[in-house]
């Protein structure tokens, strides 16, 4: 078993997959992926009126409290889907 640390740094590296090679994230994943697009936008609000997303669905995402909404998945150009084990 591999160990690993998460980080918000390594968003934006080069992945070594084929474009139609599926990336399967869980919820940990993307609360990493949206913390670093927010810190790209250097604030929640701005981030949320660049993507068109109400500002307190993002921070009950970050914090925890709420799903990822549609609109905010959007954003970042994932799309929900089921996987069976």
């Amino acid at each position: 078993m591999t160990s690993y640390v998460r980080s918000t740094d390594y968003v934006g590296l080069e992945l070594t997959r084929k474009p139609d090679d599926l990336l399967v994230l869980n919820d940990d994943d993307v609360a990493d992926l949206v913390r670093a697009a927010v810190k790209r936008e250097e604030s929640q609000v701005a981030f949320a009126k660049r993507y068109c997303i109400d500002r307190t669905d993002l921070s009950a995402f970050l914090n925890g409290r709420r799903r990822i909404s549609a609109s905010l998945a959007k954003a970042l150009g994932l799309r929900r889907v089921w996987v069976v084990e």
